[in-house]
Formats: structure tokens, sequence, C-alpha cells
């Protein structure tokens, strides 16, 4: 039984470390990291564990996320209340601030490659048009 109990403490704390970490990663504000490879680094870091598989789409875009945390008043639960404080005050400290509409990179390039096929389509338009004319 204690060792069932040990094992069960342990995945606990390998999930708020990994939901930890998907929470720093969200509020790095890294302006040289293309927003498309953020979103694949981020599902990774949420596919670490159940539980932030499980709150992966609560956790960016326009969600907003409220976050309890639960200690003890229990002399024996000292080490387990002091763990959750400081998982508290390193999530406490970030500010994922207002969901900001932007293109990343992937999208931008996307656009990129649809006016210059616009463009090239808009001068075979051209090259036609003109051909027709001289025929008439």
């Amino acid at each position: 039984m204690q060792g069932e109990r040990l094992k069960e403490t342990q995945n606990i704390n390998r999930s708020l470390s990994s939901l930890g970490d998907v929470i720093s990663a969200l509020a790095t504000k890294s302006s040289h990291i293309p927003l498309c490879l953020m979103n694949s680094s981020l599902f990774i870091l949420a596919k670490n564990s159940k539980l932030t598989h499980l709150l992966q789409d609560s956790l960016g875009g326009d969600s907003k996320t409220l976050m309890f945390v639960q200690i003890s008043p229990n002399e024996n639960g000292v080490s387990e209340t002091f763990c959750s404080l400081n998982f508290a005050s390193r999530v406490r400290r970030i500010e994922l601030g207002p969901a900001k509409r932007q293109l990343d990179t992937c999208e931008l390039l996307r656009y990129k490659q649809m006016e210059f096929n616009f463009a090239d389509s808009l001068h075979t338009w051209d090259t036609l048009s003109s051909d027709l004319r001289v025929l008439r």
C-alpha cells in the first residue's frame, strides 16, 4: 500500500511539473520563435502527462484559466504543502496577457505563396488578353 501511495505522489508531482512547464512555455514572449514552432513544442510538452493533455485546450488561445492549490494545515503534510505553495508561486508569476491575433510565420508564408500565385495568374491573364487583342 505504501509503495502505491509513493507511486501516486510521484505521478502527481510529474503531472504538476509538466503543467508548470507548459504554462512557462506559454508565458514565453520570445518574438524570435515562430508561432508554428512554438505551438508544436507546446503540443509536445502537453503530451508529457495526462493532466496537461487534458488541459491543453484550456491553456492557450482566448481561454482564461483559474487555478486553485489545496494545502493542508496538518503537520504531516508540510512537505506536500510546501511543494504546492512553490508550484502556486511559480504559476502566479506568469502573466499570459490578452490574447492577440497574430499571423504566425507559417501562415505568413502561405499568404505570400497565395500572393505569388495571384500575381502569376494575373500576368498570365494579361498575356492572354494581349494575345486576344492582337488576333482581333
